[in-house]
């Protein structure tokens, strides 16, 4: 009799340790397949090395295919009527209203705002192209226009009219 106690204890003794050190595997096995099944082990695999190339395909900007003239003739006839800013933080909001007196609805704008200090001189010099069209021989307004960061000595900003899309 003391031989069958002897084996159901060795056997208990057996069992428990085998529980225990199956209740540390399970979860971590459970743990590794969870990752797997997300893919989550992204991390371990070499990643592509990104290559860049700009190219020149051809001159987008239709304006630029008109003569000289022409093109300063144009611009001439976009003016800027209004311009009010202020700063949020340092970054400059510009809320404008542009007259466009040419014939051809302008689909993109490029405006240079010239950030001006006390004494007039010019502190920084930005160019925005302003994506709004523009619809012929009518004034529009443009508001919520970020620049950029500028600094608090700046007290006036000039515009001028750089390009256009037509």
């Amino acid at each position: 009799m003391s031989r069958k106690r002897g084996s159901k204890a060795r056997f208990r003794k057996t069992l428990i340790t085998t529980v225990k050190w199956l209740s540390a595997i399970v979860p971590v096995c459970a743990f590794i397949y969870i990752l797997y099944y997300y893919k989550q082990f992204d991390f371990l695999k070499k990643k592509p090395v990104v290559k860049s190339r700009t190219e020149v395909v051809t001159q987008a900007d239709s304006i630029s295919a008109l003569v000289g003239s022409n093109k300063e003739k144009l611009l001439n006839n976009i003016k800027i009527m209004e311009n009010e800013w202020h700063t949020v933080g340092g970054i400059a909001i510009h809320s404008l209203t542009i007259n466009n007196a040419t014939a051809a609805t302008v689909k993109n704008l490029e405006i240079e705002f010239k950030y001006l200090s006390g004494t007039q001189s010019v502190l920084t010099s930005k160019i925005v192209t302003i994506k709004t069209p523009l619809p012929p021989k009518k004034s529009t307004k443009v508001a919520g226009i970020s620049v950029g960061y500028v600094n608090n000595s700046v007290v006036g900003c000039d515009l001028k009219v750089i390009n256009g899309t037509f």
